[in-house]
């Protein structure tokens, strides 16, 4: 599971005030990591280099593509899509991409079986993330912004992202890994659930609705536990809690100049787009029941590079073809 710009204090078993029932019982059973780190503090660049690899530089990243990018990943890299489908593993991603909207780029086409998701940041859009819940048609609009659309294989199903639409973002999403798992826990798969949230502008469903705004990113993380407590849950329920590797952590720190509405770093310095610890070290946890030890700290440095020489390794996959920069962490 990859969220979007949680920051290193936002969850309880980091110190964090924001209560984390799930993740903290997935560190106890599982592994914590003090020094993991992203390659690039923003968007894309942190996304291409967890699926490839590869520093974002090698494969031409360097920020945040926007609507208007004509460019994405590229699709000569391998990904550990394709590194998981060539041991026959099932591959799945729902949430937001943000390596590429035009169809050549989209995840189907990098060695995904299914996608469901945005083709980029939820604030992409033309509805200024300040007056998102004033009356239809009331809404500021931001310049040079299309609507955000909802994207399922390569096809637009839903051409109009509203409002509505992101309260239910990370519910769905859930719902949809839940669905994947319950189809084919007979045979090995590649689950990649990537939450736009708690990238701002920041919603949440009506069960875990804020009180106040000053609540808001609160509850959106605690939505966040939960859905990684249901995915927990299914594999449990398929008895195969010792047969899957889970990891949960963010593409990048916090967008800190928004305030009460982005995350906290802890003891870290600054956030999202800055190369200080706060902006490239991140909350991440593991569990691997009867692998994985349970309640092990893990202080050496790793990064999201080193995840697919790793996953290669386990699953008995050979390498891409191509250079990449990450090491098997898995000795």
């Amino acid at each position: 599971m990859f969220v979007d710009d949680l920051g290193y204090g936002d969850i309880g078993v980091y110190g964090g005030s924001h209560p984390t029932p799930h993740l903290d019982r997935m560190a106890a059973d599982g592994l914590r990591f003090t020094d993991f780190y992203v390659a690039q503090p923003v968007c894309s660049a942190s996304r291409a280099a967890l699926l490839t690899g590869c520093y974002p530089n090698r494969l031409g990243f360097h920020g945040a593509l926007g609507p208007g990018a004509r460019h994405g990943l590229d699709p000569g890299e391998t990904t550990l899509a394709e590194v998981c489908r060539s041991r026959g593993y099932a591959t799945a991603a729902f949430g937001k991409w943000h390596l590429g909207h035009h169809p050549p780029f989209l995840p189907v086409h990098h060695g995904f079986d299914e996608f469901y998701g945005i083709p980029y940041s939820n604030d992409m859009w033309p509805l200024h993330p300040d007056y998102v819940d004033l009356p239809a048609g009331a809404a500021k609009r931001k310049r040079g912004y299309p609507d955000l659309t909802m994207i399922e294989g390569d096809a637009i199903v839903d051409p109009v992202v509203t409002p509505d639409d992101q309260r239910r973002f990370t519910t769905e999403l859930t719902e949809r890994a839940v669905r994947f798992i319950d189809a084919h826990h007979d045979e090995p798969f590649f689950l990649y659930v990537a939450h736009p949230m708690p990238h701002v502008p920041l919603f949440v469903s009506d069960r875990f609705g804020a009180t106040a705004a000053t609540d808001l990113y609160r509850a959106v993380v605690r939505e966040l536990d939960w859905s990684m407590g249901a995915v927990l849950a299914a594999l449990d329920r398929h008895d195969l809690a010792e047969e899957t590797l889970v990891i949960f952590t963010s593409d990048n720190g916090p967008w800190l100049s928004y305030g009460n509405h982005g995350g906290v770093t802890g003891p870290l310095r600054e956030g999202k787009g800055t190369t200080f610890e706060g902006g490239v070290r991140v909350p991440c946890v593991m569990r691997w029941t009867g692998t994985i030890a349970p309640g092990r700290v893990c202080r050496l440095p790793m990064m999201t590079i080193d995840i697919l020489p790793t996953v290669a390794r386990l699953i008995g996959a050979d390498l891409p073809a191509r250079p990449i920069d990450g090491r098997d962490a898995s000795a």
